[in-house]
């Protein structure tokens, strides 16, 4: 640094003392702080006039609602005797839904002498809808500062200020005449009130449950078509061949659809900030110093 400063006499900057803890400061208007010169982790974060635009400073957003959605039967029973008489075999279709329409492939098939009847279960929707998850507070305006440690060197890339402590009557001294005053950055706690939604309405559900006597679904044995989410209807089968796959596919995926009971989430919380902290920087960052020295 000294044999940077040396080089134009006229933009000589004293160098930080060492007993101030000097810093490199950066200033910006946005929170995206920069990562401190070598790494450093011990840096001081602070920020002044911090606010929100005051037409939403209260608002995160409009409240909006997902889609219930529709969802294939996951289980099926096999009975033996007609009519759906006995309990019958349950067969886990859970698999059949990723993705929909694919062969499962059922682990013991069912013997066709135990294959009279299946009850099939109904598609279903859900009850509730998903209120929007993405919503943040408002972003935060202002000016914003991060001192990071002196290493003795300057690091161009940063482009921050070499700052020192004031004096002991506040003042800045000459060449460190640039004064900055920040708050400490405890924590931004605002959050969002959660959005809520009504029950579904309409939307269709319907599904087709196709069964096979070959595990790769090929042989169809019984198709159960047009199976709505309010059925859950037995049927006889008349077949004497035994069950080892299951196709299950939607005949009908048109998801309910819900209003939001809470039209806006509002903002909840408060920004927190500790103790001012004043710095006393060179007019000059060494960014500026380097390209007037290189015109010399």
């Amino acid at each position: 640094m000294a044999a940077l400063l040396g080089c134009g006499e006229d933009l000589m900057i004293p160098r930080p003392r060492t007993d101030d803890n000097p810093v490199l400061l950066w200033v910006g208007k946005t929170p995206d702080f920069p990562i401190c010169p070598d790494g450093r982790l011990d840096y001081w974060d602070g920020w002044a006039d911090v606010r929100t635009d005051p037409q939403y400073q209260n608002e995160c957003g409009t409240c909006t609602c997902g889609p219930a959605a529709c969802a294939l039967p996951d289980g099926m029973l096999v009975h033996e005797a007609p009519l759906c008489a006995v309990e019958g075999i349950k067969i886990d279709l859970a698999g059949a839904a990723d993705p929909p329409g694919h062969c499962v492939e059922i682990s013991s098939p069912v013997p066709g002498d135990a294959f009279a009847a299946v009850t099939l279960k109904s598609p279903t929707m859900a009850r509730t809808c998903d209120p929007a998850k993405d919503l943040d507070p408002p972003p935060l305006s202002g000016t914003f500062a991060r001192a990071c440690p002196w290493t003795g060197e300057y690091e161009s890339a940063f482009n921050g200020l070499v700052c020192i402590a004031p004096e002991d009557d506040g003042s800045c001294r000459p060449g460190f005449s640039t004064r900055f005053e920040f708050q400490e950055k405890i924590q931004d706690a605002r959050t969002c009130t959660p959005c809520a939604c009504s029950a579904p309405v309409g939307g269709s559900c319907v599904a087709d449950v196709l069964l096979f006597s070959d595990a790769s679904c090929s042989h169809m044995l019984f198709s159960g078509n047009g199976i709505g989410t309010r059925e859950g209807a037995c049927y006889v089968t008349h077949e004497d061949s035994p069950l080892a796959g299951v196709r299950v596919v939607f005949a009908e995926d048109e998801p309910g659809t819900c209003s939001p009971t809470t039209d806006v989430s509002l903002v909840d919380g408060t920004i927190e900030s500790g103790e001012t902290r004043t710095f006393c920087c060179s007019s000059a960052t060494m960014v500026e110093v380097i390209h007037a020295n290189a015109d010399n």
